[in-house]
Formats: structure tokens, C-alpha cells, sequence
């Protein structure tokens, strides 16, 4: 118990168990036919908990802004290839529009500013962000799981037969990086849909269901993640 309540200290943790609370809802709502009364009650829990990831999400702004600057242009990241700067910089970017215009986003939403204003300039720049921040993510991802293979075939090759290969790669990485990129892909599907752009791809046009399973599937790619 203490040890969980430890966990929960911390912001991502909260966030996580919210966001697999809010993707098994919407998972669930989506399994039930449209005339039963669960499926609005779930979907409005699943409306609920988005609304205070939201919220809860603006706070991380501040770390956010922390992390860009103690990192500032890489300077002094020497164990970072050219590329891997470029892509942490880029992901900073975006990180610092995305944030404000989330929040910005919700503000509309709420009538802070009026009624009948729309959000949706700014909704779209956040989601956009937030594209923009999984596909790097799976580059760098994919980058690494080069370099692991590349790590495995000398291995596999080396002399040494009788060394192991956890000397030369940290198994626990390379599979905390194939299940990013599962989320990542997971992520993506949402991501397409909620851009709801009329003809792009399938964007707007994605049944609860998958839209509430590939959230749930990431979630919990996230939950192994720190059980490795």
C-alpha cells in the first residue's frame, strides 16, 4: 500500500491509471449496442476523465519548460548522435506549442472566453503537436532498435560464444522500445481520428470501439513499461 501510494505521488502515474480508466471506458461503451443506457453513462465518464487529463496535463507545462531548458541545444548531450539532437529539438518544439495550445484549447471549451466560440484552431494545433511528437518518437525508436540489432549480430558473431548478451545490449531497453513503438502506433490510429479532418485517411471515422481498445493497448504498453 505504501509503496503504491508512493507511486501515485508522482504526476505520470496519476496520469496513466486515468488514462487507462478513460480508454477501458470508452473500450466498453464501444462492446454495447447503442441502445443501452451504460453505453451514454460510459461515455460520459469517458468525456469526465479526458477532461481532467486535461487539466491535469496543463501542470506538466512548467517540468516541460524545465526539461527544454537544462537541455538547451544539446550542447552538452555528447553521448547523442547529430540526428538524436535534431529530433530531441524538434520534440521541444512542438512540446512548447502543444502544451499552451491544449490549454488554450480547453479554456475555449469551458466559455471562458465567450459563447459559442470555437476551439477548434487551437484544438487542431495541439493535436497536430501531438502527431508531430509520435511520429518522432518512432523514428528515434526505430533508430534504436537498429542499433540493437546491429548489437545482436556481433554478438551472435563474437568469439565468446559463452558471453551473454545483456553485455553488449539491456534487453530490458530494446523491449521497452518495441512496446513504445506499439503505443506509438496505437496513438497514431487516435491521433488520425481525432484530427477529424474531412478525407484524411480515416479521420473522424473510427468506431468507439477501436478508438477505446487502442487506448486501452497503449495504456498498458505504458504499464509493462515500468514493470520491466
Amino acid at each position: 500500500m505504501d509503496s503504491f501510494a508512493a507511486q501515485l505521488e508522482t504526476n505520470s502515474i496519476r496520469n496513466l491509471i486515468l488514462g487507462l480508466s478513460q480508454y477501458s471506458a470508452c473500450l466498453t461503451a464501444g462492446c454495447l449496442p447503442t441502445t443501452n443506457k451504460w453505453r451514454e453513462n460510459l461515455m460520459n465518464f469517458y468525456a469526465r476523465v479526458s477532461l481532467c487529463r486535461t487539466v491535469n496535463r496543463s501542470l506538466d507545462y512548467v517540468s516541460c519548460l524545465s526539461r527544454i531548458r537544462k537541455y538547451g541545444f544539446g550542447e552538452k548531450d555528447l553521448a547523442s548522435t547529430t540526428l538524436d539532437r535534431c529530433l530531441k529539438l524538434a520534440g521541444h518544439f512542438f512540446d512548447l506549442i502543444y502544451y499552451p495550445a491544449e490549454c488554450i484549447a480547453w479554456l475555449y471549451e469551458a466559455n471562458v472566453f465567450g459563447p459559442n466560440r470555437s476551439s477548434r484552431p487551437f484544438r487542431l494545433t495541439s493535436t497536430l503537436c501531438w502527431l508531430a511528437n509520435i511520429l518522432i518518437s518512432v523514428v528515434t525508436n526505430t533508430l534504436k532498435l537498429i542499433q540493437y540489432r546491429r548489437l545482436l549480430k556481433l554478438q551472435s558473431k563474437s568469439k565468446k560464444s559463452s558471453e551473454s548478451v545483456s553485455t553488449l545490449v539491456d534487453l530490458s531497453d530494446m523491449y521497452k522500445c518495441m512496446l513504445t513503438l506499439l503505443s506509438n502506433l496505437c496513438f497514431f490510429i487516435n491521433c488520425i481520428q481525432w484530427l477529424a479532418i474531412p478525407g484524411l485517411l480515416w479521420s473522424g471515422k473510427l468506431p468507439v470501439f477501436v478508438v477505446g481498445l487502442c487506448g486501452t493497448i497503449a495504456s498498458l504498453t505504458n504499464v509493462v513499461k515500468l514493470m520491466i
